[in-house]
């Protein structure tokens, strides 16, 4: 959802260009940079009163069960 919103929102636009996201793609930048942060902010925005960077950490630290959740093992047949 965050990165359909960030594709209509920058990319479709063209507000995102080559030139403003070199060497990357738009679409790299989009996938390496906003979603990313756009993650981060919700966590903040979840967590009333954490910093950007508990956030992050707290983003950090999920990785492994974010993994394991959508892992293709955990799919249903």
């Amino acid at each position: 959802m965050i990165a359909e919103t960030l594709r209509k929102l920058f990319i479709d636009t063209k507000i995102l260009t080559k030139s403003l996201t070199s060497p990357q793609t738009p679409m790299e930048y989009l996938q390496e940079v906003l979603i990313p942060e756009v993650a981060v902010r919700l966590i903040q925005e979840d967590n009333r009163g954490i910093t950007v960077e508990e956030a992050r950490e707290i983003m950090i630290e999920s990785v492994g069960f974010g993994a394991y959740v959508h892992s293709d093992e955990n799919q249903e047949i």
